[in-house]
């Protein structure tokens, strides 16, 4: 789902709730200009999705029309298609490489990165001979993932596996660069 769509989608939901909220408000809580707020506003209301009201204290409301209604659902279900076919991808992708380490012998990994992708690898996991035995992502350390405590990448040098898989998404190069700075050899990483 393009960015566009998806910050759209989000901005029709907070709409949905019907409560006064000024752009500021929409401006934090999905992590964009205050400008941008107000020009999707102004795009929302000339597409006819929502209406402006004053309420008392100089403030607006904004109201979701039914065509907002019905591009919000619209947009939701783009939202699901979308999302259904990055797991499906995602698990095509794990799949691929949880058959490739068995074939290699390798059955005991570390995660690096306790994201999305991580939780796709981890439900993947089931029945293939591949078992979890550590977690590790520098940004979430000390957080839960499942069972495990996530850990530093200082914990790559301790642990005993056959393989790192790389769970993160983006910044693979820096990625990297963390993983053999900690000793790791090349052989043990991979990436989906």
């Amino acid at each position: 789902m393009e960015s566009k769509n998806l910050k759209t989608l989000q901005l029709l939901e907070a709409i949905a709730k019907d409560k006064p909220t000024s752009q500021r408000e929409l401006s934090d809580s999905l992590q964009i200009s205050l400008g941008l707020v107000n020009s999707f506003i102004k795009r929302l209301v000339k597409k006819g999705y929502c209406k402006i009201t004053t309420v008392p204290k100089n403030r607006v409301k904004y109201i979701l029309t039914p065509a907002g209604a019905m591009e919000k659902t619209r947009l939701t279900y783009e939202y699901i298609a979308s999302s259904y076919h990055y797991f499906k991808a995602a698990r095509n992708r794990v799949d691929d490489l949880y058959s490739n380490l068995l074939s290699e012998g390798a059955t005991r990994v570390v995660f690096y990165g306790a994201g999305e992708l991580a939780d796709i690898a981890f439900l993947s996991m089931a029945g293939t001979g591949v078992r979890l035995i550590d977690v590790v992502d520098p940004t979430k350390a000390g957080e839960m993932f499942g069972d495990f405590i996530v850990k530093a990448a200082s914990r790559l040098r301790q642990a005993d596996y056959d393989a790192i898989l790389v769970t993160l998404v983006d910044n693979h190069a820096s990625v990297l660069k963390d993983i053999k700075g900690v000793g790791v050899p090349s052989d043990k990483i991979r990436f989906f």
